[in-house]
């Protein structure tokens, strides 16, 4: 047998960064990859994939939104008159998260995208089970313990999803799609969230028609509270169970997904399995255009210098510090996590803050003079008047009808979310969809954060004018307005961006950081959010919140200004054809020496292939981009420099006399 059968233990491990310029391929393995990005650019945009990667994202959506849902209902009867629990149960939810991106965002570049992708939808399912089974128990157990530790198990299957459903769809699709399929999957997410209300609502009319549930008055008198609790116990959990349908259906179709070929091919060097896996999932590829297709070995070539090891210290240092690519990961991590304050600081746990935008008037105070302050029961006994001394019951987030039972809160809360959230949301994340490779991505995510910051200075200035009057709807739509640029913009492009820009050994693990500095923005906005609502009292407090995010939209458009790189480039394109110019009696055969005038090229925009943007930084200079201020500050300042010498020069050439 030959050596290459006995390899070299040091060669059984992954292969890491291949360099700025490929250089660690042999090139049999370039000629294979340039190979297998041929037969992956022949498909376009691939439902088989998308369905994959959109079930679980749309399962985790669900179940991390459905919090929207349940609070309420597990406030009425846990907790009425505790805030902080809802707190804990977030904070705890989104530190899963943040668990679950970095650990499994390591382990999908470790051992294969694909053994990792069906994991955390286990988990997801088997906490599920857990959240809604969550009880107190015989001998006083904490339910409050129990649900937030299901709760974190859970934060840690939605963590994962990230960066495992964003590099399985940008590995698998062509570059031309690459945009399009990822943004289809991230539609999920605003679906997701309006999918949680929508369940909600279905959940509490079915109750309602089954017990009657606005007719006992539930939250207001006391003759049917108990009763009200068993009710409103069974919604969140109906709700929350229902989450583990669509998991059970992602799961089933992950059985017959692949690791991509470029995974397989780059960091396994497994060229055979590469090939086989793409054609098992797009097909054999045509070769009637008269492509030649070259056989890929079946087993590797060693070659006979040592290849970079994936996470090795000298790999990584390699990477990151010579390369300096910790640059491209600054930009993605600093873009996420100031995104993350502003859109979780308005989508997650919001109820109070929708119903302060939508309120118009101001507080009502709870006194004798309220319609519900006596029981309108039959042997009944409100419970109203206790409120004057403790305050509004948690699950009350409308202080303008404190009357409201718990069954018109929850439905009002639903028209609110659905209506300033949910319905904005989709639509910009699907008009995201069709302008995703006719604009220039990596600028439009400062151009959204710029219009983001403006956004909120506006809205919170149209706030403090218009809050609890008439023109309080006015807020609203601006509000509404600031979701669907969320969505067709920064939003989006964050999750979108670091699934790109990073190699193919280490693009799992740098999603998973830069995702899960996302969370950690979302947990400093739950935190600030609170802060606010608790701490100050003012009746217009909102107005400061719009105010303070529009500072870390700013500091995002700055980030993705100085540290990511063009995911596009501009090329010229020539419509001109000679073999359809005319001849002289207008046929169209090129054989005449009459030619109708040759049209002026024109430019598109083209999408650079994974293996390319996989190069990193030092790639990305040699093409001449800019990455860091410091640089752009540079070229900026020579850029000045030479207009003012050529206005010199002109005014000297002006005031010179004429011969």
């Amino acid at each position: 047998m030959t050596a290459n059968m006995h390899p070299d233990p040091e060669h059984r491990r992954n292969r890491g960064f291949l360099g700025f310029d490929s250089s660690a391929l042999s090139p049999r393995d370039s000629q294979d990859r340039r190979q297998l990005r041929y037969e992956l650019d022949l498909n376009s945009w691939n439902l088989r994939i998308w369905g994959v990667a959109a079930s679980g994202f749309l399962t985790d959506s669900y179940n991390l939104f459905a919090t929207n849902v349940i609070l309420a209902t597990i406030s009425f009867v846990y907790f009425p008159h505790d805030r902080w629990c809802g707190l804990v149960i977030n904070l705890l939810t989104l530190f899963g998260s943040v668990c679950g991106q970095l650990l499994f965002g390591y382990l999908a570049d470790r051992y294969g995208r694909t053994r990792l992708y069906g994991i955390e939808l286990v988990l997801v399912i088997v906490s599920t089970i857990g959240v809604a089974t969550s009880s107190t128990g015989y001998g006083g157990m904490s339910f409050l313990a129990l649900f937030t530790w299901w709760r974190f198990v859970m934060g840690i299957g939605i963590g994962a999803e990230y960066p495992l459903s964003a590099v399985i769809t940008s590995e698998w699709a062509s570059t031309q799609s690459r945009a399009t399929m990822l943004s289809s999957v991230f539609l999920m997410q605003p679906v997701g969230q309006a999918l949680a209300q929508l369940v909600g609502v279905w959940v509490l009319l079915g109750q309602d028609a089954a017990y009657n549930l606005h007719d006992k008055q539930c939250g207001l008198d006391e003759l049917h509270h108990e009763e009200c609790k068993k009710i409103i116990d069974g919604i969140w959990r109906i709700v929350i169970g229902s989450g583990a349908v669509p998991a059970v259906l992602a799961i089933i179709f992950r059985f017959f997904l692949y690791d991509c070929g470029l995974y397989t091919l780059e960091v396994k060097n497994k060229p055979g399995n590469a090939f086989r896996d793409t054609q098992r999932v797009y097909g054999m590829p045509d070769t009637s255009n008269g492509m030649t297709m070259n056989s890929p070995i079946t087993a590797p070539v060693y070659s006979p210098q040592p290849y970079p090891v994936q996470f090795s210290l000298q790999d990584l240092r390699n990477y990151f510090i010579k390369d300096r690519n910790w640059y491209y990961l600054l930009g993605t991590t600093m873009t996420w996590f100031y995104l993350d304050v502003s859109f979780y600081g308005f989508s997650l746990d919001n109820r109070g803050t929708l119903a302060d935008l939508w309120a118009t008037s101001t507080r009502v105070p709870i006194t004798p003079s309220l319609e519900c302050w006596e029981s309108s029961l039959p042997g009944g006994k409100s419970l109203v008047p206790q409120w004057a001394e403790i305050g509004l019951p948690t699950w009350q987030t409308d202080s303008t009808h404190p009357c409201n039972t718990v069954f018109e809160t929850l439905l009002e809360q639903s028209k609110q979310y659905l209506l300033t959230v949910s319905i904005a949301s989709i639509a910009g994340s699907a008009c995201f969809i069709f302008a995703a490779n006719r604009i220039r991505r990596r600028q439009f995510l400062t151009s959204s954060f710029l219009v983001l910051m403006v956004l909120f200075l506006v809205t919170g200035g149209v706030y403090y004018g218009a809050a609890h009057t008439k023109a309080a709807p006015a807020t609203v739509v601006l509000v509404a307005i600031c979701h669907f640029m969320f969505n067709f913009g920064a939003n989006t492009l964050t999750f979108i961006i670091p699934a790109e820009i990073f190699p193919t050994s280490y693009r799992c693990t740098c999603h998973g950081i830069s995702a899960a500095a996302g969370k950690l923005g979302s947990i400093l906005a739950v935190l600030i959010v609170y802060g606010i609502n608790t701490g100050y009292k003012s009746s217009n407090r909102q107005g400061l919140i719009f105010l303070l995010f529009a500072t870390f939209m700013a500091l995002g458009a700055v980030y993705s200004w100085a540290y990511l790189p063009d995911v596009q480039r501009s090329v010229i394109v020539d419509d001109y054809e000679e073999g359809f110019a005319p001849d002289g009696n207008g046929n169209g055969n090129g054989t005449s020496s009459f030619h109708r005038r040759r049209p002026e090229p024109r430019r598109r925009l083209e999408t650079r292939n994974l293996e390319e943007l996989g190069e990193g930084y030092q790639r990305a200079k040699l093409e001449g981009q800019l990455i860091t201020i410091r640089e752009k500050w540079a070229h900026g300042k020579v850029n000045l420099w030479r207009r003012m010498r050529g206005s010199a020069g002109g005014a000297r050439s002006e005031s010179e006399p004429r011969s």
